[in-house]
């Protein structure tokens, strides 16, 4: 396999793990994941904590709403730490207005709290990484009974296994087109 054929290869399947937009933003829209939380589950242990990238941990207390548990020990105004959030899909990024958790799930955003928020898809946006993720809240657990549960389902980076095969044959057949001439 020559370098140009390697390199045309790597660059097949790195385009079928994720679709870039404009401007070097990344939308994973790979298979979707659903994760959770269980009531009073610990927020310190892996477990209970959706590591979205190295960077991103999302989870939640107790009570409260999220923080990035890579960075954070609680929720603040601030949290979670390295995202933002705007509501609708990333079929519509263009026209999504993204703003902190705080001020689109608080009591003072367009929700009256994040109770109200489920059933509803938002786009997690990763600041640091420039990536746009499709998230839905599935259950957001409420009261002094609830410990801090939540549920939700949200899209990954990872390719179906049907697209890795494309690209693997894609890569095969640019080797075996090139061994030819």
């Amino acid at each position: 396999m020559t370098h140009s054929t390697r390199v045309s290869a790597a660059l097949l399947a790195g385009c079928l793990f994720c679709h870039s937009a404009a401007f070097g933003q990344t939308i994973w829209d790979g298979p979707s994941l659903s994760f959770s939380k269980a009531s009073f589950a610990d927020p310190t242990l892996a477990e209970n904590q959706d590591r979205i990238t190295d960077d991103v941990w999302i989870t939640r207390a107790n009570t409260r709403g999220f923080y990035n548990a890579a960075s954070e020990s609680f929720q603040d105004n601030a949290s979670p730490a390295g995202t933002e959030w705007a509501l609708g899909t990333t079929a519509d990024l263009g026209s999504l207005t993204f703003s902190t958790w705080l001020d689109l799930f608080g009591l003072g955003g367009p929700f009256g709290g994040p109770p109200s928020s489920v059933g509803k898809d938002f786009v997690l946006h990763l600041t640091a990484e420039d990536i746009y993720i499709d998230l839905r809240i599935d259950d957001w657990g409420v009261g002094s009974s609830a410990g801090g549960s939540f549920a939700y389902t949200r899209s990954t980076g990872v390719p179906e296994p049907a697209s890795l095969g494309l690209a693997l044959a894609a890569a095969g057949a640019v080797c075996c087109r090139r061994r030819r001439r």
